[in-house]
């Protein structure tokens, strides 16, 4: 993704971390709910407290199952969400290393 025509807008929702455990052969979906503290004049995100994890090894039903938990509140985040996790299913199919806004190499 070319991140450069993108403008970044926090979801209230909270963020996620996608990782592979390679070990167990899954895709680990962490969910993190924003910690706010005024910074300055401005609210800011400074954090995020883990809220849930989700496993698993097929991108689209992990997909289905976060957002039937409702933690996602901009379509542009429920995008990037899918498009992410099809591309740690690529990998994690493949063998071949996953890393979060990073592209796969196969």
């Amino acid at each position: 993704m070319d991140r450069k025509y993108m403008d970044f807008k926090e979801d209230s929702g909270g963020f996620f971390y996608i990782y592979l455990d390679g070990a167990r052969r899954n895709i680990v979906v962490e969910h993190y709910v924003n910690v706010v503290k005024d910074v300055g004049t401005r609210r800011r995100t400074v954090s995020g407290k883990l809220n849930k994890v989700f496993k698993g090894t097929n991108a689209e039903t992990l997909y289905r199952t976060i957002l039937g938990n409702s933690l996602i509140t901009r379509i542009d985040h429920a995008a990037y969400l899918g498009y992410e996790l099809g591309k740690a299913e690529t990998a994690l199919k493949n063998r071949v290393k996953y890393e979060q806004d990073r592209p796969v190499k196969l």
